[in-house]
């Protein structure tokens, strides 16, 4: 079984690559190579009953809305990509995150500080992010800005904006190879991502998905359900993680 070989950016980057920071960089280059493989053939794997099982992710078998989800999940990718290549070419790695959880204690607590001043007035509500909302949402097809991917980029965790790249590409971890799965989860685990955001959109998305099948008796036959490996590669072509097959021109 081939496996997919990470992109090297170190020839357009005068510095090495640090370490962390490559080891994202593999994970955005399979995972665009992913969406772009899957927009590519998309067409004609919709046309099989396998294809439930790669729409179910995405809670809709609606193509062009699975399409521009993918979409705005490939610019998310891009701009994390160029934000850390400029931050390697700075000579800067990544951090692990703190995790969250982690209750100090009062002597590791910073002193505390002048009571900060109240606000004049109150801050603008935030708009919902995307890749959180379902389908039948209009927000969830919103493709933002160049310049608001690249500071929202900025202002996340780094396993955040994975997390949401995740979701609007419709990764899971039976549509991966298992190697490939382990680094996505730990690039979710070490840079501030929540695993526990992921299944919860997924388990909504499953419920979205089978709300519409029941309008669709002509599709009740079709067990979406199933994740076997046989089963993903009819309907995306290979395990994400694995080379993607050619794309024989029609």
């Amino acid at each position: 079984m081939t496996r997919a070989a990470p992109t090297s950016p170190a020839s357009t980057n005068p510095r090495p690559i640090p370490g962390r920071i490559g080891a994202v960089l593999h994970v955005l280059a399979v995972l665009v190579a992913h969406a772009r493989h899957f927009a590519a053939t998309a067409t004609t794997r919709a046309a099989v009953p396998e294809f439930a099982t790669a729409a179910a992710v995405f809670g809709t078998s609606n193509l062009p809305t699975i399409l521009h989800r993918m979409q705005r999940g490939v610019l998310r990718a891009l701009a994390l990509r160029d934000y850390l290549l400029a931050r390697a070419a700075r000579g800067r790695n990544l951090r692990f995150a703190w995790p969250q959880r982690v209750e100090l204690l009062p002597h590791h607590r910073p002193p505390a500080g002048p009571a900060r001043r109240p606000r004049s007035a109150p801050l603008r509500p935030r708009r919902p992010e995307p890749a959180l909302l379902d389908s039948d949402n209009p927000d969830a097809l919103r493709l933002p800005t160049a310049e608001e991917l690249a500071a929202e980029v900025r202002s996340r965790p780094i396993g955040r904006t994975m997390a949401y790249i995740c979701l609007d590409l419709g990764i899971v971890p039976g549509f991966c190879d298992g190697e490939f799965w382990m680094r996505v989860e730990k690039t979710l685990r070490r840079y501030g991502g929540r695993l526990g955001c992921l299944y919860r959109v997924r388990e909504r998305r499953a419920d979205a998905y089978q709300r519409e099948r029941d309008r669709r008796p002509d599709t009740w036959h079709i067990d979406w359900r199933d994740l076997r490996p046989s089963t993903v590669r009819l309907a995306l072509g290979y395990l994400i993680g694995e080379t993607p097959p050619a794309i024989v021109p029609s």
